[in-house]
């Protein structure tokens, strides 16, 4: 049994298009973000999450993924992978990046337009 994800407050997607430049900038921003990126009135421990579409490129140059599990928790940041088919239980952070410029899934879009405020 797994417990269930915290809200977040960040989510980043990366298209990994060049193996390591893309995955590499939006794993440090990640870091970064849940090291100083703490929003206005914050109550809690900051929440990051990192969507990858590819897990094996990303794996290169951080030892601690593993390239097999859909979402883990590596170095307090919640590393998902992004396939075509998102979590049932997902719920749009409450600031999104697209890095690169990938596309957001269009479910993805559905679910923050949902949100009061959306993200």
């Amino acid at each position: 049994m797994t417990s269930p994800l915290p809200p977040f407050d960040w989510d980043i997607f990366c298209c990994v298009v060049d193996n390591f430049g893309d995955i590499g900038v939006t794993w440090r921003l990640a870091r970064q973000l849940k090291q100083e990126g703490a929003l206005p009135a914050q109550k809690s421990e900051l929440q990051v999450r990192l969507w990858v579409d590819d897990l094996a490129s990303f794996a290169r140059i951080c030892p601690a993924l593993d390239p097999a599990q859909d979402g883990q928790w590596v170095d307090g940041i919640y590393v998902q992978h992004w396939h075509e088919r998102l979590p049932a239980d997902m719920t749009p952070a409450r600031v999104v990046i697209e890095a690169f410029a990938c596309e957001l899934p269009a479910l993805f879009i559905e679910r923050m337009a949902e949100q009061t405020p959306p993200p």
